[in-house]
């Protein structure tokens, strides 16, 4: 019974944060635009081509951006909460990535059809399954080929309306068994494995706009002009959370242990945050909106299923990949590679550190070049990179492995070098509660 209480107040906890979350974003777009200015913005969001990078606050402001997000935010928060699903991390790393990448490729009208293609697949394969609901709402990723469709002019008798709708449908039905299948492949050690899936249908969907319905996709520059304006966004977005978190550790530790479980996984999402934003800031790199995206997607998913060390290694073989290969490590596209390296972070910890260095320098060089493939219509275009990365890594070591005595040798140093790590590791956390901090750890019952 106490524990039954206990997952009812944790589901109401980060309910009510995402909610607060949502009607922030709404509301401040509000202040931001006046209300004709909000919907004049938000008509232009909508017929928008969205692929990447789209620049909503660039193309119509800084309010009705805020708004787009705020409203699919919310929306989202009342499809889940319609089917009874229950809040959880997973919960939070979704709704911040899906609001991140609302600022610049999805917005209500063309997620509205590929979410409907999943409850679809949902309803006739009769799947109570909570995943594939939250699934179902990263598959708006591939929400661009809705917008690039009904963008552009009729070339056939049938509108280019109907055909978005049906060409989103199709991919809301079909992607979630796609994305079930692929996940056993790259066992669950791609973080953001739902890119990977979409970056399929996203090569295919490509070809098809090209040269069936004789589209051309146009790419989008970024803009750099509402720098403060987001990072007054971010320093407010990732301060009230940890503010709240000390309140109640303060007022509430020997008697809430089970509230503050819910609100370490918070504060480890401010912490994060912060993390990204000093990191951007260290390198006079301003913010943008995919960059913005980028670090939700980074704060949210430190919640689910990485520890920083996990997310490190593969990051420094992107940095070092910047450094001596393109001489870019100082600019938007090599941070945001960096930080999606977290789709790395489950090799890292299965294989160990060195391999997730080794791991993150092909990441950047592959997710350098698949965005030709699929024209920005994968607004995941890191989480196809990692799959294929994945894939490379674990045919290679098969392949290695064909041979007995090569299998013997690489298992014998590899062990060594776990063992190595292990005992850096320890070092270091001595040192640290030694000599920086000592860190008191609630562990879950």
């Amino acid at each position: 019974m106490e524990k039954t209480k206990h997952v009812l107040f944790s589901t109401n906890i980060i309910f009510i944060f995402l909610l607060s979350y949502g009607l922030a974003l709404t509301l401040s777009a509000f202040f931001l635009a006046s209300p004709n200015e909000l919907t004049m913005g938000m008509l232009r969001i909508i017929k928008s081509s969205s692929n990447l990078i789209t620049d909503y606050v660039h193309i119509a402001g800084v309010g009705p951006a805020f708004l787009n997000s705020g409203l699919l935010t919310l929306s989202s928060l009342f499809l889940l909460r319609k089917h009874k699903h229950h809040f959880c991390s997973l919960t939070v790393s979704v709704i911040m990535m899906l609001s991140g990448f609302s600022f610049f490729g999805k917005n209500i009208i063309n997620s509205a059809p590929i979410i409907l293609g999943c409850l679809l697949y949902s309803r006739i394969h009769h799947s109570d399954r909570q995943d594939l609901l939250v699934m179902g709402l990263l598959s708006t990723c591939l929400s661009p080929i809705v917008s690039t469709i009904y963008c552009a002019p009729d070339h056939f008798f049938i509108s280019n309306t109907f055909i978005a709708l049906a060409a989103g449908l199709f991919i809301g039905y079909t992607i979630l068994p796609i994305f079930e299948f692929l996940k056993v492949h790259t066992k669950e050690l791609n973080l953001y494995n739902m890119g990977f899936s979409a970056g399929f249908i996203g090569v295919l969907g490509n070809l098809a706009t090209r040269n069936v319905l004789a589209i051309k996709i146009v790419p989008h520059a970024l803009s750099f002009d509402h720098h403060y304006a987001l990072l007054s966004f971010l320093v407010a977005l990732f301060t009230v959370p940890f503010l709240i978190f000390l309140s109640f550790y303060k007022r509430n530790i020997t008697r809430t242990k089970h509230l503050l479980l819910d609100l370490k996984k918070i504060a480890r999402f401010s912490l994060y945050g912060y993390l990204a934003v000093i990191f951007t800031l260290i390198l006079k790199v301003p913010l943008s909106k995919i960059l913005v995206g980028a670090i939700l997607t980074f704060a949210g998913f430190s919640m689910y299923n990485f520890k920083f060390r996990y997310f490190f290694f593969p990051a420094f073989g992107v940095f070092l990949t910047g450094l001596f290969f393109y001489q870019d490590t100082a600019t938007t596209n090599n941070i945001v590679i960096m930080l999606f390296a977290s789709t790395l972070s489950p090799m890292t910890r299965k294989y160990g550190l060195v391999t997730g260095t080794l791991s993150g320098a092909i990441f950047s060089l592959i997710t350098r070049n698949t965005h030709y493939l699929t024209a920005g219509i994968n607004l995941y275009n890191c989480g196809f990179a990692g799959g294929i990365t994945v894939l490379l890594m674990d045919f290679v070591r098969v392949q290695f492995y064909k041979h007995s005595k090569i299998k013997a040798y690489f298992q014998t140093w590899h062990l060594r070098i776990i063992e190595i790590e292990k005992k850096l590791i320890a070092r270091f956390l001595a040192f640290s509660q030694t000599f920086l901090f000592k860190i008191t750890t609630i562990k879950d019952d």
